[in-house]
């Protein structure tokens, strides 16, 4: 049957004719998963960096601003040394005398804080900061943020004399205060965060 021979020779032809063109396509397939593991980590590292919170669950702000979950504010408490201060703060001094250090520090487009630091003896006496935003609705949920944050850190605050004051303790069981306020007027977002003790 001289056509079943043709079909058979035909048939492994075409065969070798696809491997020919396969195989080249599967080594190349294969090479191709074999080096694409190898970019990922970096790119998963870098976006591991970038989306590490400080406070998941506050706005972003609250990461640049009070930057730890130690002491009241960067980490600082009241009676600290002055030397702790240029350690926390990303920028150098806006402005340095024997009694105040002050930081200036943008945030993002719409958002930036000045802090004021009072020294009495070398340390902390009290600190200050001002949150100025360029947006009403994301300062009020700056405020709302940040007010939730330090109920929950230290206790629900009490109305006095249109400031929200919060009654706290530090590490050293200390008493302290802090004062938030909202000063908004026109179209900028003011936040004014006090902490201080009573004298």
């Amino acid at each position: 049957m001289p056509g079943v021979g043709f079909i058979f020779i035909t048939s492994t032809i075409m065969r070798k004719r696809a491997l020919n063109f396969i195989v080249p396509g599967m080594l190349c397939y294969a090479l191709f998963l074999f080096f694409l593991p190898s970019c990922n980590p970096v790119k998963d590292e870098t976006t591991k960096v970038k989306s590490k919170r400080i406070f998941p669950g506050f706005h972003y702000v609250l990461d640049s601003v009070i930057q730890s979950p130690k002491g009241m504010i960067c980490g600082l408490e009241l009676g600290d040394s002055k030397k702790t201060i240029p350690s926390v703060q990303i920028k150098n001094a806006g402005q340095s005398e024997k009694d105040h250090l002050s930081y200036v520090q943008k945030i993002d487009s719409l958002t930036k804080y000045d802090i004021l630091y009072s020294l009495e003896n070398d340390t902390i006496s009290e600190i200050e900061v001002l949150i100025s935003c360029q947006s009403h609705d994301l300062g009020d949920r700056i405020l709302n943020d940040f007010k939730n944050y330090y109920r929950e850190k230290y206790t629900a605050p009490m109305m006095d004399k249109g400031y929200l004051v919060f009654n706290c303790f530090d590490g050293r069981k200390r008493n302290f205060k802090i004062s938030l306020t909202d000063n908004s007027s026109g179209e900028t977002s003011l936040i004014n965060l006090l902490f201080y003790r009573e004298k």
